[in-house]
């Protein structure tokens, strides 16, 4: 039996989806948002069927071309550099927001993938994410907790 990279990949991020969601039924919010339609834990839910779903799809159909990957052409010095970006991200947004946090979290990651036109960098973090807080919060009305927004004035 022959057994190709994208099946053992599939099935990792099938078991990775299935964790996600089980976490995201976890996560807790107001008593007030428990009812309407879209609160803190619908998105997650959602990525997490959908990645399960996805990935089960390419675990379980026949592969009608396989794919050879060649690992020296793999760069897993950037993907180390993005997963503990990603780490640094998860344990600072709470102590210092979701918008700088975030932010920076996009920022730095464009730097680490290769991009170097500051200006790029720049508009695709700072007013991107201060747009999605915007809509979250201003719109949709999901209170987002932003200690930094907070100490500057912007949120009360």
């Amino acid at each position: 039996m022959n057994i190709n990279t994208t099946k053992i990949i599939s099935l990792l991020f099938f078991i990775f989806s299935a964790l996600y969601l089980y976490t995201a039924y976890n996560i807790q919010v107001f008593s007030f948002d428990e009812n309407s339609p879209f609160n803190a834990k619908t998105f997650p839910i959602y990525l997490g069927y959908a990645g399960m779903f996805f990935s089960g799809l390419k675990v379980i159909l026949p592969e009608v071309n396989t794919i050879k990957v060649d690992h020296k052409s793999l760069e897993y010095k950037k993907t180390a550099i993005l997963v503990l970006i990603a780490i640094i991200y998860g344990f600072t947004i709470l102590r210092v927001g979701y918008f700088l946090t975030t932010s920076i979290f996009l920022a730095s990651s464009y730097y680490a993938l290769g991009e170097r036109r500051w200006l790029w960098i720049f508009f695709l973090s700072f007013p991107f994410v201060a747009l999605f807080m915007y809509l979250l919060h201003g719109v949709l009305e999901i209170y987002l907790r932003d200690p930094f927004l907070k100490l500057i004035g912007v949120m009360g």
